[in-house]
């Protein structure tokens, strides 16, 4: 299958190196305003692609069966949709889109047409944190009172320098991947306040989010884009889970978690891979994003919050599987 790639930022090196690597995509189109970045991109992996600077260009410059999205998150919607009404199949950066209303429009449209909608879940996905799930479920029962930090640094803001509230929209959307991985009620409310220290970098913020579960269950995240490469956490983060009788921590470090060390490829690989691998599957066409529906929910609750400043409701997701 022959693709566009709509957006040579950073984490564009990622998905390159795994279809290269997959060898059942082949990238035709590089869309970029920049065309300096996208040039470079082409560069660096040897790659002799069409360049546009937008999908509706690129659609007249190459035959496209698959369009991946890698723009910033306030441009996912568009960009899959459009993606989606040119009968194209859509793999797309984390989150899926802003709100939930929209995420619905993008499964919907991709069930009438016949096409592939998946998301980037590596982090829930991730082995080691399923194992870490697995022994939270089998050692303790609910309600659980779960934490979690994530404290990242970058080589560069990118994006994220002019993005609105780029620690909720971009990286506790992990986290909430993973928070549903171990608590599997309903979140009932959920209150954000993300604060930019741009004292410290143009893209540096923090983010303090707490999510309520109707079964009782807490979850409070501490995520931010900070500085000093000291003071990070792995990307993954480091979570504690405790209940009545049973207390948990996993940071994902193999010689403090040897029993819970990723053995092979890394999550986004999986990831990847395991989209490609359904593009390819027989029968009828799967619309994979369809798990990643109530995450959105709570990205679109927390976004809210941090508006409102005030706790909000998390929306119910109605179940969208044909």
């Amino acid at each position: 299958m022959k693709a566009a790639l709509v957006g040579c930022g950073a984490i564009a090196s990622r998905w390159i190196r795994s279809l290269l690597a997959d060898r059942r995509i082949e990238i035709v189109v590089l869309v970029d305003p920049d065309h300096q970045a996208a040039q470079a991109l082409a560069d660096r992996y040897e790659l002799s692609p069409a360049f546009s600077a937008t999908l509706e260009d690129a659609l007249a410059l190459a035959p496209i069966d698959v369009v991946v999205n890698l723009t910033p998150p306030d441009h996912h919607y568009p960009v899959s949709r459009e993606a989606l009404s040119h009968g194209l199949h859509v793999l797309t950066e984390k989150p899926l889109t802003l709100n939930l209303p929209d995420a619905l429009d993008l499964v919907h449209l991709a069930q009438e047409r016949g096409l592939l909608l998946a998301v980037m879940q590596n982090r829930g996905a991730d082995p080691g944190f399923l194992a870490f799930r697995d022994m939270t479920r089998h050692g303790g029962l609910p309600p659980f009172t779960i934490t979690a930090d994530t404290l990242v640094t970058l080589p560069g803001p990118g994006f994220r320098s002019s993005q609105h509230l780029p620690v909720t929209t971009d990286l506790a959307v992990h986290a909430f991947d993973q928070v549903r991985a171990l608590i599997t009620a309903p979140p009932t409310e959920i209150a954000c306040i993300e604060t930019p220290t741009g004292f410290l970098a143009p893209h540096s913020s923090i983010a303090v989010i707490t999510v309520h579960f109707a079964d009782g269950s807490l979850f409070t995240y501490r995520g931010g884009y900070i500085v000093d490469p000291f003071l990070r956490t792995n990307a993954n983060g480091e979570w504690r889970v405790e209940a009545r009788g049973f207390a948990a921590r996993w940071a994902p470090d193999p010689a403090a978690n040897p029993g819970l060390a990723e053995a092979g490829p890394p999550a986004y690989q999986r990831c990847i891979a395991a989209m490609v691998d359904a593009l390819h599957q027989p029968g009828p066409v799967p619309v994979p994003a369809i798990d990643n529906l109530g995450s959105i929910a709570l990205l679109d609750a927390a976004l809210q919050s941090a508006a409102s400043r005030r706790p909000a409701p998390v929306p119910e997701v109605p179940d969208a599987r044909p």
